[in-house]
């Protein structure tokens, strides 16, 4: 077990008390505890999204030193929408009492020693056996890890074509300088009609250019992904330290479209969180192709899931209109992002935020449910993972950066949308009750902190 701080937590909802782990000392900051953590460390490291703008940090269990007025209070400022994780739910519900070794309160990998060979802050490669292949896939250990720590998971799909080794570096979800406390895992796609010696070396059968398809989703792949992603998670929770709550997808193109895949199954839909394709290819096996009408069929286990989509307008690979493509349908991506709204019971309309010249932002859904579906577009940028730095997508001929960052919103986006765990449900539509206000007043507000979250990403 760590040992423990006891802090008093303040702020303008409510005031509890919590026994915090202390956190290890982390290279950019003097003391990585809670108290003396920079925001962005408060919220990704020590777990907790409180539904409320402020969070004071006492390191003191006397009233005396409690008061308002004591000096070396160190205030941080959150997001007014954030709710309450289960990470945070769970440790002020054992905040008298955390559990010991063996408890079964924390999930089954914890506690358990990392893998012979394994190190945090590395990267290994995996084996599996999922439908009766041999299946592989990376995982990232971040450097925050903690076995007695539950902590977050991102699934990362690779585009067509590319191999686990080129989503790792597109995405940068392994950089610490966006995330140091999630696991991040990526599958490895396999096709029939070729051969994988090893990751991102390929020797097709036949012609190349007919042989792309990576996952389960495209037009011509056989291979059973939804079964693999469903291993993986029964092998890494098993292993590895994993908040139930806190598993989301990300993907990019083909690994895009079977985010969705993976939104729609009625099982995985009930195991990760939230979504967050960029550039998907989103396949619907409907001829004649009406990109503006064409529905896909989806059947969530709940009718809340968090979908974040991001395209290009000059996506000439899966057009931001929509149309046909090897033999199959690609709604338009407008029409696309409505029909998650409606599945989610959410209204058509949105809100829409400028980010720049050429980036917009759309926002479904209003009170609790705001921000549950969210679009990002870019007319400037093609088929790309968005960064403001050179990666693999924009370094090509006719592509450029772009002006914004897509993986720190991803990241915001799966840590203010937690999976729904029994009581856990309703203790944050509680707390999401209390950011709520109501008419004009309350749209302006949500646009004054929508801009201001988006332009962070700038």
């Amino acid at each position: 077990m760590p040992s423990l701080k006891t802090y008093w937590l303040q702020n303008e909802c409510r005031a509890v008390n919590a026994s915090v782990p202390k956190l290890p000392k982390a290279p950019a900051l003097d003391n990585a505890t809670c108290m003396h953590a920079s925001k962005l460390h408060v919220q990704r490291t020590c777990g907790f999204y409180l539904g409320c703008l402020q969070l004071r940090l006492f390191p003191s269990s006397t009233p005396k030193e409690r008061g308002a007025g004591k000096q070396n209070i160190s205030t941080h400022t959150l997001p007014k929408t954030m709710l309450l994780t289960f990470a945070f739910l769970f440790t002020l519900i054992g905040a008298s009492a955390l559990p010991s070794e063996g408890s079964p309160a924390l999930p089954a990998g914890c506690y358990k020693p990392l893998p012979k060979g394994q190190l945090t802050g590395g990267v290994s490669t995996i084996h599996i056996k999922s439908g009766g292949k041999k299946r592989t896939f990376l995982l990232s250990i971040p450097p925050g890890y903690h076995s007695d720590t539950p902590a977050a998971a991102v699934l990362s799909y690779h585009g067509g074509g590319r191999c686990a080794e080129d989503q790792l570096k597109l995405d940068q979800l392994t950089n610490p300088e966006f995330n140091s406390a999630a696991i991040v895992i990526y599958p490895q796609g396999i096709d029939v009609r070729r051969v994988i010696s090893s990751c991102c070396s390929i020797r097709y059968e036949g012609n190349a250019d007919k042989h792309k398809e990576t996952w389960q989703g495209v037009p011509g792949a056989t291979t059973d992904d939804i079964r693999f992603t469903s291993d993986i998670l029964d092998h890494v929770q098993d292993q590895y330290c994993i908040d139930p709550a806190r598993i989301s997808a990300t993907g990019k193109s083909d690994g895009g479209g079977f985010c969705n895949l993976l939104a729609c199954d009625p099982g995985l839909s009930s195991r990760i969180a939230a979504f967050a394709p960029v550039s998907g290819a989103f396949y619907i096996d409907s001829r004649p192709c009406r990109p503006k009408t064409v529905k896909f069929p989806c059947h969530p286990s709940r009718a809340d899931v968090p979908f974040l989509e991001f395209h290009g307008g000059k996506d000439t690979v899966v057009s931001y209109q929509g149309g046909s493509r090897k033999k199959e349908c690609l709604p338009a991506i407008p029409h696309f992002i409505r029909q998650w709204a409606s599945l989610d019971g959410l209204e058509t309309d949105n809100t829409t935020t400028h980010v720049s010249q050429n980036t917009v932002l759309y926002t479904f859904g209003q009170g609790s449910k705001a921000g549950l579906v969210e679009h990002v577009y870019d007319s400037a940028i093609g088929h790309d993972w968005p960064s403001t730095v050179p990666n693999i997508d924009n370094k090509k001929h006719g592509h450029h950066v772009a002006s914004f960052n897509a993986t720190p919103m991803i990241l915001d986006f799966f840590a203010k949308h937690p999976l729904s765990l029994g009581e856990s449900r309703e203790r944050r539509v509680e707390a999401s009750k209390t950011l709520v206000s109501s008419g004009a007043e309350e749209e302006k507000l949500y646009r004054q902190r929508v801009l201001k979250r988006v332009m962070s990403y700038i």
